[in-house]
């Protein structure tokens, strides 16, 4: 991937996140997080980041200059992270204040860094290649491995090295939560054998009977890889030829299609009202609705695998009080910690550290991974997914994205 730092319109416009959409878009987005299970957000400050919050400041001001003095963190993060029940402890045992603003987007916190942002917040959330992309742009600094000795119980996969964490052999992120991007199905109505491979999108089943009962995520980003590795094509960057064969699959695709879905609710009712029994959707989109006791709703990965993702917290550039930044962090990767962002949201992922995986029922663990196994399921989901990475070619498939929706009728 190239050094420069990606346009701040590209990012914006091309590269729409799994997180843009399933928190709600606009202005409704940011101020239904703040009322989620005991969430605080602050608003105030951030620059011109567009995030929705329409309340006002409550206790300090995430605008504060230079994030506030040595006992003020000011937090730019997701639903979850800024739970009273991760706050409350950390503020009463360092005698500090948390502020938390919420933002519903990659990009979106992207540019409130860029637009002034890094002198006013101390911690961020991301996912992916997204560290990579900050710390290119100067907005987040390196992280010292040995400031987090609870990553000596993380899942393998997530132990540091983690490469979509990293730049230059250093670290800029350190990783929270993670899940996939697949394909869910109602099991009640899809045999088993009808959904072993993402060709069911643009065949419509063996019998074309799912034809108007499929839904799909307005996601050019996340599903055009999927569609790429099924055709045997590189997930993230493809040839001419390569993405007009993708582009004829996507009319198909589209044509089988009940409706393109721009928030993930009106995807899960479509699903709960039996409009569709399909989406290539993952397991933070369907979450909620199997910790719900809809046993029915399977997230499966299909024989060409899916898109993987992580979570991470990283410390903004200079940062107004470093060392309560990385006890911020370690509250967070902590058993409770991990618990309450895993499971207190209304979208829930599975968490990192094996050390938290006690604080979980069964049943919890049954509903966070799709599978009976719980927890020992991680192992062959990330055995069979693939790290998401940013592609240089998104604008290309934005393009062809909108190209094969027109053509299609919709």
């Amino acid at each position: 991937m190239s050094n420069d730092t990606p346009s701040h319109d590209t990012d914006a416009a091309s590269d729409r996140t799994r997180r843009q959409f399933i928190t709600g878009a606009g202005a409704v987005g940011a101020v239904a997080l703040a009322g989620c299970g005991g969430q605080r957000d602050m608003s105030g400050g951030g620059g011109d980041g567009g995030d929705g919050n329409g309340g006002g400041t409550q206790g300090g001001t995430a605008g504060s200059s230079g994030g506030g003095d040595s006992s003020t963190l000011n937090v730019l993060t997701w639903e979850g992270y800024g739970a009273e029940s991760i706050l409350g402890d950390f503020e009463d045992k360092h005698d500090a204040t948390v502020n938390i603003k919420l933002v519903s987007s990659d990009p979106e916190a992207f540019n409130i860094l860029k637009s002034g942002g890094v002198d006013k917040f101390d911690l961020i959330t991301l996912n992916n290649t997204w560290a990579q992309r900050h710390a290119r742009a100067g907005t987040i600094e390196s992280l010292k491995p040995d400031d987090y000795p609870e990553m000596d119980s993380f899942m393998e996969h997530f132990k540091w090295p983690f490469s979509a964490f990293a730049r230059n052999d250093e670290m800029y992120a350190l990783p929270t939560r993670w899940g996939w991007d697949t394909m869910t199905v109602n099991s009640e109505k899809v045999a088993e054998d009808h959904y072993s491979s993402y060709e069911v999108l643009w065949t419509g089943g063996p019998d074309q009977q799912y034809k108007n009962k499929i839904g799909i995520m307005d996601w050019p980003t996340w599903n055009i890889p999927k569609i790429a590795m099924t055709l045997g094509y590189p997930p993230f960057e493809q040839t001419e030829e390569q993405l007009a064969d993708i582009k004829e699959k996507l009319i198909q695709t589209f044509s089988n299609m009940k409706a393109v879905y721009s928030g993930t609710s009106a995807l899960r009712q479509a699903l709960l009202q039996e409009d569709i029994v399909m989406a290539p959707v993952g397991n933070f989109a369907m979450s909620d609705l199997r910790a719900a006791g809809n046993e029915w709703v399977e997230v499966t990965i299909p024989e060409e695998g899916g898109m993987q993702w992580t979570e991470g917290m990283c410390i903004v550039k200079n940062p107004s009080n470093r060392e309560l930044a990385v006890k911020y962090q370690r509250e967070v990767i902590k058993k409770k910690g991990q618990y309450t962002i895993s499971w207190e949201p209304s979208s829930k992922s599975p968490p990192v550290n094996t050390d938290s995986f006690d604080q979980f029922s069964a049943d919890q663990q049954q509903a966070l991974m799709f599978d009976e196994d719980g927890f020992d399921a991680a192992p062959n989901i990330i055995e069979n997914t693939t790290q998401y990475e940013f592609s240089p070619i998104t604008g290309k498939w934005t393009d062809l994205w909108t190209e094969a929706k027109s053509r299609a009728g919709i």
